[in-house]
């Protein structure tokens, strides 16, 4: 069996779809998948033709991985009532397979660090498919994975790449509080700033603190108030 014919087994890509190139870079440990939908034009030798999406229509999903390699598949969006795996949403960072993937995962009660290490995932594209995921827009079928306290309505918290948190964490932006719990959270998150430097954890303590106030947003109004007016 030739390289691409087992790539098109592993990645389940099936007619009319065809990859078209394939990029590996090993000082990356990443592979780039490019895949195009079957023109219908064919000859003896070469077989069924396909072309890559224009540049302007193209997308770029993180696909599961393939050994240690990372995968990324570039394709234009499919416009299919049941479409492929290694397909993804507008502006979603994963494919569909692994999607699913992670929400197994976290379903299972994977701490989001480990689940970043695990698939070697940013802390910014994993977050970022957390918060669509529980607002319901991932394209997944089943209910939120966290359930919050709100009944219905626009939100008062604010969004998890807001800098409010980042003021809150580092302590230049102070607010009066009143519940017990988020005074111990709000502590502790604090001396673990001090003690980071990385990016990355720094982005998921940020979301960490944000989650808090969705989860608890009923009972929160007083502190929401001055996040507000901050």
């Amino acid at each position: 069996m030739k390289a691409e014919d087992l790539l098109h087994k592993m990645l389940e890509i099936q007619s009319p779809w065809q990859i078209v190139r394939i990029r590996e870079d090993l000082g990356k440990h990443q592979i780039d998948v490019w895949i195009g939908r079957q023109t219908g034009k064919s000859s003896w030798f070469f077989g069924h033709r396909a072309a890559a999406a224009p540049e302007d229509r193209e997308h770029v999903w993180r696909h599961v991985n393939l050994g240690d390699q990372r995968c990324l598949i570039h394709a234009a969006l499919v416009d299919d009532p049941a479409p492929p795996g290694w397909s993804g949403e507008l502006g979603m960072p994963f494919s569909r397979a692994l999607a699913r993937l992670i929400a197994a995962m976290m379903r299972e009660g994977i701490k989001l660090q480990s689940i970043c290490g695990l698939l070697d995932l940013t802390v910014s594209d994993l977050w970022k498919f957390k918060h669509t995921l529980d607002n319901g827009k991932a394209g997944l079928s089943g209910a939120p994975l966290l359930a919050t306290d709100e009944a219905g309505g626009p939100s008062a918290v604010p969004e998890p790449d807001h800098p409010v948190w980042e003021r809150l964490l580092d302590g230049s932006l102070n607010i009066d509080i009143r519940l017990l719990s988020l005074k111990f959270l709000l502590s502790k998150l604090r001396e673990q700033m001090r003690l980071i430097s990385d990016s990355e954890v720094r982005v998921l303590k940020a979301y960490e603190l944000q989650r808090y106030f969705v989860r608890y947003e009923r009972a929160l109004g007083h502190e929401l108030a001055q996040l507000a007016d901050a």
